[in-house]
């Protein structure tokens, strides 16, 4: 005799996979999914399990609270959570859900870059339609006693990847402070600039423009500028005989020590190493 979950009027599913030892160490792996068509008074409130979940809603609306914060997923939305914060979902009206736990090695991180990135787990239609593919290939493989943990894994980390993406694009005063940041340091990599000559050409206090570049971008002003000059100084490494002081001055190191001591850190050996990779023989 089969238990009947309550506001669960017809499921497919629950369907599970057992990972091998292999992918729970290395990869993300499935743990169980299915589909469900629900109505009041469906709902389920959890403390703890140790893994995360994706709800896909197919149809109707289903509302969360996640991080005491609540919110209403409608058709073509979907939800990431982690199922070992409390949450609490349920159904007001019918719905139709595709959902699937899972979990790896690597969750944790990238689960936490998402949230940081996109905001309390709910995405919208854009990353629906960006992700459904990769949600009804895990659900469709699920049903194949041929499939595979790496099948899996690359169905589960491109639909991560998808929500970690960044937002779709929004002109706005910090969008256009942000691109006006990037201009600058583009014309000015080989100056001997500052977080705050760039926060001023961008209109901002330092604090302020550090604090919103790197929400925006991932990374600090300081990084991103250094990035930008190794990563011109790799072009004039290939392309050039110039000498390390030359390419060091050229783009915009104190002195040569510095440069050397910031591409060996960055890239694991020093700048004469990389040049011989790309010399003739």
């Amino acid at each position: 005799m089969s238990i009947k979950e309550p506001g669960v009027i017809k499921r497919d599913g629950i369907y599970f996979w057992s990972a091998n030892p292999y992918a729970k160490e290395h990869l993300f792996y499935l743990l169980w999914g299915g589909m469900y068509w629900l109505d009041v008074p469906y709902r389920v409130k959890r403390r703890y399990m140790d893994a995360y979940m994706i709800q896909y809603i197919v149809k109707g609306t289903l509302h969360f609270e996640l991080r005491h914060e609540h919110f209403v997923a409608k058709e073509n939305e979907l939800v990431l959570l982690s199922c070992q914060e409390p949450n609490h979902y349920w159904s007001e009206e019918p719905a139709v859900v595709k959902w699937f736990h899972f979990h790896g090695a690597h969750t944790a991180s990238l689960f936490d870059y998402i949230y940081e990135r996109n905001g309390n787990g709910h995405f919208d239609q854009f990353y629906g339609k960006r992700t459904l593919a990769y949600m009804d290939a895990v659900l469709l493989a699920l049903k194949d006693e041929h499939a595979s943990d790496f099948q899996f894994s690359h169905y589960i980390y491109s639909l991560l990847c998808e929500l970690a993406a960044a937002p779709r694009t929004v002109q706005s005063p910090s969008k256009e402070a942000i691109n006006c940041s990037l201009a600058f340091m583009q014309a000015h990599y080989r100056d001997s600039i500052t977080v705050g000559d760039i926060a001023a050409a961008a209109g901002l206090s330092t604090y302020y423009f550090s604090r919103m570049f790197k929400q925006a971008m991932q990374q600090s002003p300081h990084v991103y500028l250094l990035d930008l000059r190794l990563d011109n100084a790799k072009k004039l490494l290939v392309n050039t005989s110039l000498s390390m002081e030359k390419i060091a001055a050229e783009t915009g190191f104190q002195s040569t020590s510095h440069f050397i001591r910031a591409f060996k850190q960055n890239n694991n050996m020093t700048p004469n190493v990389f040049r011989s990779y790309f010399a003739t023989r």
